[in-house]
């Protein structure tokens, strides 16, 4: 679960999240988030505005490299006044997938590290209150270590 005071932190990743098409189901498995937290930065935040106007700048870049290429296939000839305008196209699309990749790895590092984090204070605790804990903690260290790994893996 998110500690209190990560709203600064974890509302924009999880408003980017939201207007990427997850659900606010799968942004509070992801953030650790409760839903009450993310239903209110919803509400007050404009994050259905902000989806809508991502959605529809999306599908118009889209619309528009379509009807590039159209032309392009009717008139091959005048393909060269159309290219500059598709590559800049192609460029913001590139940068918005690459935008949307970068940040899915950025919350995989995230959740990778606070589960190191997790183990790091469940190992503390052991040597100090739970001795048999640690021993455990110590036998199967590799096999818990290999676990974050494949279930944080970016």
């Amino acid at each position: 679960m998110a500690a209190k005071g990560d709203r600064e932190r974890l509302e924009p990743v999880a408003k980017m999240m939201y207007c990427d098409g997850r659900s606010l189901t799968a942004i509070e498995e992801t953030l650790g988030v409760s839903r009450q937290s993310l239903t209110e930065w919803k509400e007050w935040g404009g994050w259905d505005a902000a989806k809508a106007a991502k959605d529809n700048y999306e599908a118009q870049l889209l619309t528009a490299r379509d009807t590039i290429m159209v032309r392009i296939t009717e008139a091959p000839l005048q393909a060269a006044t159309h290219i500059d305008t598709l590559a800049k196209i192609d460029a913001i699309l590139d940068r918005r997938a690459k935008a949307a990749r970068e940040a899915t790895e950025a919350i995989a590092k995230q959740k990778g590290e606070m589960f190191l984090a997790v183990v790091r204070d469940l190992i503390e605790f052991s040597r100090i209150g739970a001795p048999d804990l640690c021993s455990a903690l110590q036998e199967h260290f590799d096999d818990l270590t290999q676990y974050g790994r494949e279930k944080y893996a970016a």
